[in-house]
């Protein structure tokens, strides 16, 4: 398996100002978390709607396959949770490492 890198993140290096270096791996961080978060909502509401539409049992009219669907599709809403998170803590790395490393700003 080939190693790929995160091209946004893994061009910011740790050196010289590494307060701008954090703001800036913070920023980037967050708005590869957001587009992330964006695109695991999209799919779950498309993979969902594509699972409701299969045939179900004729008894039940369909309605398992829609709720299987729902099951299915939670996994990607969890997903999209995690990356609402990861967005929220790369908003809070630059300022946790302010709090720690230079008190007085």
């Amino acid at each position: 398996m080939s190693r790929r890198n995160i091209t946004e993140l893994s061009t910011i290096e740790f050196t010289g100002s590494l307060g701008a270096a954090f703001h800036a791996y913070g920023k980037q961080l967050t708005g590869l978390a957001e587009r992330w978060g964006t695109e695991l909502e999209i799919a779950a509401v498309d993979a969902e709607a594509a699972m409701s539409s299969m045939k179900g049992h004729a008894l039940l009219f369909g309605l398992d396959s829609k709720v299987r669907a729902r099951r299915v599709a939670k996994r990607l809403k969890r997903a999209q949770t995690l990356a609402a998170a990861l967005a929220e803590q790369g908003e809070n790395f630059h300022r946790t490492y302010r709090k720690h490393f230079i008190p007085n700003a």
